[in-house]
């Protein structure tokens, strides 16, 4: 069984594998969706959102009506039903999670409860990783949180360490007590602050399974938390697309022959197009580059036609940045829909 640092509150227990491997969708999901907490009655909900809510209880899958909605009297939870109905169809749709996912990001999140798809992106890791183990696998799996959950990046002593966003605003708020340093905070008193945990090679297994997301990554050049998430890049471009790449750390790019690169956020991207078009970085906008990658195809066939060359293909170039607010939100979007594929034939 995995430990509590192995994403206890992931769905993935309740899909199933397709012959493909790939999830699918269950009812045992849908319910899980159901009782979200935008979703969840209160005192005042109407009969509307009451039956509403009984009726997908009993058949989560089941055609919903617009005037089902539209008869809900309070306004925020009706816009929350209409998005939340607009995504479920929209996954409803698919054969399997995965093409759900891809094609969200390529029909667009307008009108529909984006707040579902940090899920659908850590279900998809979580089946990924299932065969990881050790200090390694302790190693991918934290770094696959940074494809669905924010983290905040402090350059120290020479490493960049990623703190998960949420967990270290609680820790800055409750000096990492918790619920006891709240009320020690409340009492007007200062809690004694408790450290954050980072791994290592050596200490991953068993601080990630007791720390979870508290558990601080060093994603710096050199580190083997940096090849971790080259691991799991790799896997993910694997699991959708079928086909083998090799992406490893770099410390620059140095390439006259630069053709593609993808930026695995915002500010990376314009970090990268900035160079690429042969532009120089401020100090202050260079050191926000967290890591740089070079991505190659096992087989240049693969890859697009103008990028090959004498049978073999050119580099993919990557960045993952920090933003101003010293953030870091990778779009794993990007490593698929930017990808240079061959057409398919």
């Amino acid at each position: 069984m995995p430990g509590a640092g192995w994403w206890p509150d992931s769905a993935r227990a309740r899909v199933d594998r397709n012959a493909a491997g790939r999830m699918v969708v269950t009812d045992a999901l849908l319910r899980d969706w159901l009782s979200r907490p935008e979703l969840a009655l209160v005192d005042d909900s109407c009969a509307a959102e009451r039956a509403l809510v009984a009726g997908l209880n009993d058949e989560p899958a089941r055609i919903v009506g617009y005037d089902e909605i539209a008869a809900i009297a309070d306004a925020d939870a009706r816009d929350n039903w209409f998005a939340f109905i607009a995504f479920r169809d929209r996954v409803l749709a698919s054969p399997d999670l995965e093409s759900a996912w891809v094609e969200l990001f390529l029909e667009g999140l307008s009108g529909l409860a984006p707040l579902f798809v940090p899920q659908l992106t850590q279900i998809i890791l979580h089946g990924l990783l299932e065969d990881c183990t050790g200090n390694e696998g302790a190693l991918m799996r934290r770094a696959a949180e940074l494809f669905f959950r924010d983290q905040r990046a402090t350059p120290q002593s020479g490493r960049v360490l990623l703190a998960d966003a949420e967990v270290l605003g609680d820790h800055v708020e409750t000096g990492g007590l918790g619920n006891i340093g709240r009320l020690i905070l409340q009492a007007g008193a200062t809690p004694r602050a408790v450290p954050l945990d980072v791994l290592d090679a050596s200490n991953a297994a068993a601080l990630y399974a007791r720390a979870g997301r508290r558990a601080v990554l060093p994603l710096s050049f050199g580190q083997p938390a940096l090849d971790a998430l080259c691991r799991v890049m790799e896997r993910w471009i694997a699991h959708f697309y079928g086909c083998t790449v090799s992406i490893s750390p770099q410390r620059q790019i140095v390439d006259e022959h630069w053709a593609w690169h993808i930026g695995l956020d915002r500010e990376s991207m314009d970090l990268l197009n900035t160079l690429y078009q042969g532009g120089e970085l401020a100090p202050d906008r260079l050191a926000r580059i967290v890591a740089l990658f070079r991505l190659d195809f096992a087989d240049a066939r693969d890859l697009r036609a103008e990028l090959r060359r004498d049978g073999s293909a050119r580099p993919v170039w990557m960045a993952l940045a920090m933003d101003e607010e010293s953030l870091v939100r990778m779009k794993p979007q990007n490593l698929l829909l930017n990808l240079p594929l061959a057409a398919p034939n």
